[in-house]
């Protein structure tokens, strides 16, 4: 879902930021953080074997990381808070099973097949779930934007 947790979390936020106009969400570490769980579990999906949804996935492992960096680098929570919401958001969006969002409390993540990136890819968009809709959506959503904005600025 590469440009669906974009549009979804930019979407959020603007609609929070119009409804509450005194809310101020920096946009940079909030969307660093809707792809914080994937940029930590892809990686570690390929290089050991792990499920595509391990530890980033987990609540209680973000939990854990982000309570200790507020406690630890006070003076960051203003970038530590966006970030965390970002991956709530995320995790949200991703729909993941109780198993994985709770690992380790509810026993370990379980394995999965292994698949090559190219076959997760085949796999996601071929099954046609709402959340393969979602990225459609979302895709047609920024080249509506693209198109707007270059209008926008030829004129």
């Amino acid at each position: 879902m590469v440009l669906g947790h974009l549009t979804v979390t930019s979407a959020g936020r603007r609609l929070a930021q119009q409804g509450v106009p005194r809310l101020f969400v920096p946009l940079g570490p909030l969307l660093l953080g809707a792809y914080l769980p994937d940029i930590l579990d892809k990686p570690l999906s390929m290089l050991l074997g792990l499920p595509g949804r391990s530890f980033g996935h987990s609540l209680v492992v973000e939990a854990a990381v982000f309570g200790v960096a507020a406690l630890a680098l006070p003076g960051s929570r203003r970038i530590v808070g966006p970030i965390a919401l970002g991956v709530a958001l995320h995790l949200l969006e991703d729909w993941v099973k109780a198993v994985v969002l709770l690992a380790p409390l509810l026993g370990p993540i379980p394995p999965s097949a292994r698949w090559s990136f190219m076959e997760s890819l085949v796999y996601f968009y071929s099954a046609g779930g709402p959340l393969v809709w979602l990225e459609v959506g979302a895709a047609l959503y920024w080249m509506g934007v693209g198109i707007g904005w270059r209008t926008n600025t030829s004129s």
